[in-house]
């Protein structure tokens, strides 16, 4: 009988564990610079993409409150897209793509599956953040989906990708390809966007810390 009601107390405070780590999750801000800022851009037509890889931990800190995204696999990129048109435009990111230097093609991985992953091992926070919220609501929030581009409109949003072997020059040498976009209503396709990652790159090695 003690050995049940020991094992039901430490199940509960598991359970309280995960909760409040949830709860206790912060927001931060991630600003979107003017376009010609990012290093990692190319333009067709009228459209310019521009992509900021987080190689590190270090930098992915600065967005998601958690310390060790990197380290676990996850890999964000900030997507920036400027729509310099008197067009409508749409972008599907289901056939977007990372092409590594080994020539491997990395589809995204969705934020909800990303969180499931995470809140299930537990989250390692930062204490300096601040604005409390749900880590769902969060990577659901700043991911980039199928969306509108309006005329003369800048959206932004983050891709994740997955690679179970995480390794510090993860982007080095890699490509972020995007097949196309669409005009609205024709459905004429723009494209396709590929933007070499290394220019966004640190000329130092990346680390990643634990």
């Amino acid at each position: 009988m003690k050995t049940k009601t020991i094992l039901s107390v430490l199940l509960l405070a598991g359970c309280a564990a995960t909760l409040l780590t949830a709860a206790d999750y912060r927001i931060k801000e991630v600003k979107v610079l003017p376009i010609e800022s990012y290093p990692a851009r190319t333009t067709v037509g009228e459209v310019t993409v521009a992509a900021d890889p987080y190689p590190t931990n270090e930098k992915s800190l600065s967005a998601f409150d958690i310390r060790n995204l990197n380290s676990r696999g996850y890999f964000p990129v900030h997507v920036v897209i400027r729509n310099s048109s008197s067009d409508f435009y749409t972008i599907r990111t289901r056939n977007i793509l990372l092409v590594t230097s080994t020539g491997q093609h990395l589809y995204t991985t969705p934020a909800t599956i990303l969180v499931e992953d995470l809140t299930g091992a537990g989250l390692t926070r930062d204490a300096s953040s601040s604005k409390s919220t749900s880590p769902l609501v969060d990577f659901t929030d700043k991911e980039l989906t199928n969306r509108l581009i309006e005329p003369g409109a800048v959206v932004d949003g983050f891709l994740f990708f997955f690679t179970p072997e995480p390794r510090k020059d993860f982007f080095v040498g890699s490509t972020l390809y995007i097949p196309k976009i669409e005009q609205e209503g024709t459905r004429k396709p723009l494209g396709p966007f590929s933007i070499p990652l290394d220019p966004a790159l640190s000329t130092a090695a990346p680390k990643l810390s634990d």
